[in-house]
């Protein structure tokens, strides 16, 4: 089972940014933010930020491919060391330190 937005907002506020890969071979730098203005201002977030630009990843489209602005997530969920990857490795339960 895949960790919730919480957990993994949560690591990442404690442990992040995080460095993942997609399938496609980019490279995203992921950290936990708070939207600071719009009509999701105050709202926790996951950023996901490429060479260029920026993904964000509200919990109510946790896990999906599109994003709640529709926008691809830029397959943070599915490359070769993705962000379940670097949950595992960081904050699963008997990996914290």
């Amino acid at each position: 089972m895949s960790p919730s937005f919480l957990q993994v907002y949560d690591c990442l506020r404690k442990k992040g940014p995080a460095q993942v890969r997609s399938s496609k071979g980019t490279r995203y730098s992921v950290e936990a933010a708070i939207t600071q203005k719009g009509e999701r201002e105050g709202e926790n977030v996951i950023i996901a930020s490429p060479a260029s630009g920026q993904v964000r990843i509200h919990q109510d489209c946790w896990g999906n491919d599109i994003t709640c602005q529709r926008t691809r997530t830029g397959g943070i969920y599915n490359g070769p060391y993705s962000i379940w990857d670097w949950y595992r490795e960081n904050c699963d339960s008997g990996n914290e330190g």
